[in-house]
């Protein structure tokens, strides 16, 4: 289990940099070392003057002391071709800074920005740094627009085995809507006397969810409506014909996803439905009135996706 971090730090941000990639980059410039909740802080968030802020991934971070003093604060202009290079410039940032107070490695951490170190036996430095009102940590801002595609396998032969194609839109906070469907049709058919009615479907859903993000996964939930569009018709019967109907159904729906990238995560989900309405198809057979091709009262759809942000 690795040592403890010397400097915690506070973000939203997930990619570019990484934690990890930042925890790992402090640790060649400071080592190890033990700190708590009251210790020396590294925050940082997206920096929101940036000129292209919805492209780049330039950051606004600052160096707090236990006290709640801001050391330092600084600007690190990057775009995402610079993302290997972002935690090596922070952590870079963070170790001038602390030699400005006369730390060195290997030494534990100063316990505050305001403290005089002695230059020589006469004169002492200077404050590195006046208190400032502290910065708030800004969350990373949640993508506008993913889109997702990928098979998907339905425990009904209408919904079968077929292509999605689904687009999530933010609609605020952990808000997300969600609309989708099959890019292939389902069908069904059944066995009515001496003839065959059949059915062609097709499938779109509509779900709000809430997402909510731990670290790189990614857990989305909520109710999911599922309307469908049935082309039936029949042959051999006495009286054939054709005919459309709509159908309703709803139920909730569950999705984790692993980012890979900033742009590209992969997604695996599962949906439930429960009939609400549809229209009968009926047949004549023998001269009576025949319902066919019911609906099913409950189905269900497994999925996997892989999914792009497409606007950030």
């Amino acid at each position: 289990m690795p040592a403890p971090m010397a400097v915690r730090l506070e973000s939203s941000i997930r990619e570019c940099p990484t934690a990890f990639e930042l925890q790992a980059a402090l640790r060649q410039v400071l080592g190890d070392g033990q700190w708590s909740s009251d210790g020396w802080v590294l925050a940082y968030r997206r920096d929101a003057s940036a000129a292209n802020a919805d492209r780049d991934v330039s950051l606004l971070m600052e160096v707090v002391d236990p006290a709640g003093e801001h050391l330092v604060e600084r600007r690190i202009s990057a775009t995402q071709q610079d993302c290997p290079a972002v935690a090596g410039a922070m952590a870079a940032v963070v170790e001038r800074s602390l030699r400005t107070l006369g730390w060195t490695r290997g030494e534990p951490l100063p316990m505050s920005a305001r403290q005089t170190y002695v230059v020589d036996s006469r004169k002492p430095t200077e404050p590195v740094s006046q208190p400032t009102a502290p910065l708030p940590v800004a969350r990373e801002r949640p993508p506008r627009l993913i889109v997702g595609v990928g098979p998907a396998l339905g425990i009904s032969p209408r919904t079968g085995t077929n292509l999605l194609l689904e687009a999530r839109v933010h609609a605020g906070g952990p808000l997300y809507l969600q609309v989708g469907g099959g890019l292939l049709s389902g069908t069904d058919s059944q066995a009515v006397g001496a003839g065959t009615a059949r059915l062609t479907s097709r499938n779109f859903s509509v779900a709000p969810l809430a997402v909510f993000v731990f670290g790189r996964m990614e857990l989305a939930g909520g109710p999911i409506a599922l309307v469908g569009i049935d082309d039936g018709s029949s042959t051999g019967l006495d009286q054939g014909g054709s005919g459309y109907r709509a159908t309703l159904a709803v139920g909730a729906t569950l999705a984790a996803s692993l980012r890979l990238s900033p742009r590209w995560r992969l997604s695996a989900g599962l949906e439930g439905f429960r009939a609400a309405l549809g229209a009968d198809y009926a047949v004549t057979v023998g001269g009576k009135r025949t319902v066919v091709l019911a609906p099913s009262s409950w189905t269900g759809l497994a999925a996997v996706r892989l999914e792009f942000v497409a606007w950030q």
